[in-house]
C-alpha cells in the first residue's frame, strides 16, 4: 500500500486517531502520511517513526524527524532518539519469530530510563507469542503497555490498538510517558496472517522494498461508541 491509500483508508474506514507507521530502516513514508493528512484535514494524526534494526533486536523511534543509524547496540541507538526528542517502544519483544529485543539487552536500558512502552499486545504471529513475557516484563518493570496492529496490510488495520486519555499525539505521548495506556484488541487469525504472509513472500522474492509497518493508538473517550 501507498502511505497515501493507508491514511485515506484509516480516515474513512477507521475510528483511529492517532497511527505510528514505521518503516524499517526508513521514515520518509511516515514524513508523507503525516503531510497528506493534514493536506486533507482528516481527522487522523500521524505520529513520525521508524522500526530501526539495532545489533540487538528492532525497537521503535517515535516522534522524531530523521533515520536513526542502524545497526548500533540498542542503548546507544536509544539515547540517539532520546536526544532528539523522541520516544522509544520495545516492539514484538521477547519472541524468536523476528528480530527482537531479549531480557540481556532491554533489562539495562530500562534501568537507565531509556525504553518508556512496550508492546504487550502485537496482533501478529509474532506478538502472540511473545504477549506473556511481555507483560510480566512491563509490569514488573513499570512500562506503558502498548497494544500495535503490526500491519503490513489494510486488512488487518486497527486488530490491535493503544487506548488513551485525549485525541492527539501529544495527548498519546503524555499517556505513554505517565504509564496511563492500555492495550486493547485481538490477534489476527491463521487466515488473515496467510493473507499477509504471502503477498509478502512474493514481494520479497522479487526483491521489492521491505514491508511497511503500522502501529496504532485510539482515544479511551471512542470506548462507549
Amino acid at each position: 500500500m501507498s502511505a497515501r491509500d493507508l491514511v485515506d483508508h484509516v480516515a474513512r474506514k477507521t475510528d483511529l486517531d492517532v497511527i505510528a507507521i514505521t518503516d524499517h530502516d526508513e521514515m520518509s513514508a511516515s514524513l508523507e502520511a503525516r503531510e497528506w493528512a493534514a493536506k486533507h484535514s482528516y481527522k487522523i494524526q500521524i505520529v513520525p517513526g521508524v522500526e530501526v534494526t539495532t545489533r540487538d533486536g528492532h525497537l521503535l523511534a517515535l516522534w522524531i524527524e530523521e533515520r536513526p543509524p542502524a545497526l548500533r547496540n540498542l542503548q546507544i541507538t536509544a539515547d540517539w532518539v532520546l536526544a532528539r526528542g523522541g520516544l522509544c517502544i520495545a516492539p514484538h519483544p521477547f519472541t524468536r519469530w523476528t528480530h527482537s529485543l531479549n531480557l540481556g539487552s532491554l533489562r539495562p536500558a530500562v534501568e537507565q530510563g531509556l525504553v518508556a512502552g512496550m508492546e504487550v499486545f502485537n496482533a501478529s504471529l509474532a506478538g502472540r507469542a511473545s504477549r506473556p513475557h511481555a507483560l510480566r516484563f512491563a509490569t514488573q518493570h513499570g512500562l506503558a503497555g502498548i497494544g500495535a496492529s503490526d500491519a503490513h496490510m489494510l486488512s488487518m488495520v486497527g486488530l490491535a490498538w493503544t487506548r488513551f486519555e485525549g485525541r492527539t499525539p501529544a495527548d498519546l505521548r503524555r499517556a505513554i510517558e505517565n504509564r496511563t495506556v492500555r492495550a486493547e484488541g485481538r490477534f489476527a487469525t491463521p487466515g488473515e496472517m496467510a493473507a499477509e504472509a504471502i503477498p509478502q513472500l512474493a514481494r520479497s522474492m522479487v526483491h521489492l522494498p521491505l514491508r511497511r509497518i503500522v502501529r496504532f493508538a485510539r482515544t479511551r473517550s471512542q470506548a462507549t461508541h
